[in-house]
């Protein structure tokens, strides 16, 4: 006899399934994780051995859980997406169709378009690809990243209330602080490419507000977002 997928409820920073198996009373799994991946262009929700297929395009990548766990919101191209580990840049211009920023529920139904991609007269209003998807706390904002120029990527916001999006900042990497209960709740850290002043560049990370509008702080120069997260964690700044 199979799982039934029953219901999902968010827990924590993570999400849990509660899962029924015939009519027995649904057993606890709050220390485990769901998690959200792309397989052969299908969007796969996972809880230990349980997995769900939501999609069946073979169309659908780059994945994001919603802080309530009810849905994912993914990408869809107009062919196969590219093998993760291709990190060649693309012209959004250059597309057969425009890409699609979507979103299922988390049980496989509701599958809504939110907004098609486009070429864009300026580099900072192209958008395709919707890469590294990230959320505000309350899982109103969807924050994503688009190729724009030679040496950076477009961080762009979308709405789901207003179901606009607009452009943020030049990036080529970030982190929302979703997670913080300080003053620094959903502020922006942001890796931009920058130039000195009598020659050079350098690429350091830069403390924003929530609307990626002002530039509070820098970081500094870190390897990775992963790095900012550790440090940030074991100083407690984003504790109340």
């Amino acid at each position: 006899m199979g799982f039934e997928l029953f219901k999902l409820t968010n827990v924590r920073r993570g999400v849990v399934f509660a899962l029924v198996l015939g009519v027995a009373a649904p057993p606890a799994f709050s220390d485990q994780l769901a998690s959200v991946v792309a397989e052969s262009g299908n969007i796969v929700l996972i809880l230990g051995s349980v997995r769900k297929t939501l999609t069946n395009k073979g169309l659908d990548s780059q994945p994001a859980l919603t802080p309530d766990g009810q849905w994912v919101v993914y990408t869809r191209s107009a062919k196969p997406p590219p093998d993760p580990s291709d990190d060649a840049l693309v012209d959004c211009a250059s597309l057969s169709q425009a890409d699609e920023l979507r979103q299922v529920k988390s049980d496989g139904s509701g599958d809504l378009l939110l907004m098609r991609g486009r070429s864009g007269a300026e580099p900072s209003q192209a958008l395709c690809g919707f890469h590294n998807k990230q959320f505000s706390s309350d899982g109103n904002t969807i924050y994503f990243l688009s190729p724009a120029w030679t040496t950076s990527s477009g961080l762009h916001i979308y709405s789901r209330e207003t179901q606009t999006a607009r452009f943020v900042m030049p990036s080529n990497d970030y982190v929302v602080l979703s997670w913080c209960t300080s003053d620094l709740k959903d502020a922006i850290i942001a890796q931009q490419h920058r130039y000195f002043k009598f020659g050079g560049s350098f690429d350091w990370y830069w403390l924003f507000d929530p609307s990626g509008k002002t530039e509070t702080a820098p970081v500094g120069e870190f390897d990775s977002v992963e790095a900012i997260k550790s440090d940030l964690d074991a100083s407690g700044q984003c504790q109340g």
